[in-house]
């Protein structure tokens, strides 16, 4: 139980203490896609994402913005593309 409630609390708030949230838009899994402003570890060209599932699971990857698309390298899931449009931007691109 601790371990559960360490991970949601460091879910939550890492975003909030270290990057900006730029847009974000709900999952399949009734979670989150959250893109950042914060620059991606894994790829430099890239800003920071995550997503989170109702059921726990998170994931981080890197994304880009491809014009009509955002493109979303994932750790696990692989390379996905999702609309644009669907996003509620936070902050201007």
């Amino acid at each position: 139980m601790k371990k559960l409630i360490a991970t949601l609390l460091i879910t939550v708030c890492s975003p909030c203490i270290q990057a900006d949230t730029k847009a974000h838009v709900r999952n399949e899994d009734g979670g989150r896609i959250v893109l950042t402003d914060e620059q991606c570890q894994a790829d430099p060209r890239m800003l920071r994402s995550y997503t989170y599932t109702k059921s726990h699971y998170t994931e981080e990857g890197c994304w880009v913005d491809d014009d009509l698309t955002i493109l979303v390298k994932w750790e696990k899931m692989g390379v996905m593309r999702y609309e644009k449009r669907k996003f509620k931007v936070v902050k201007e691109w």
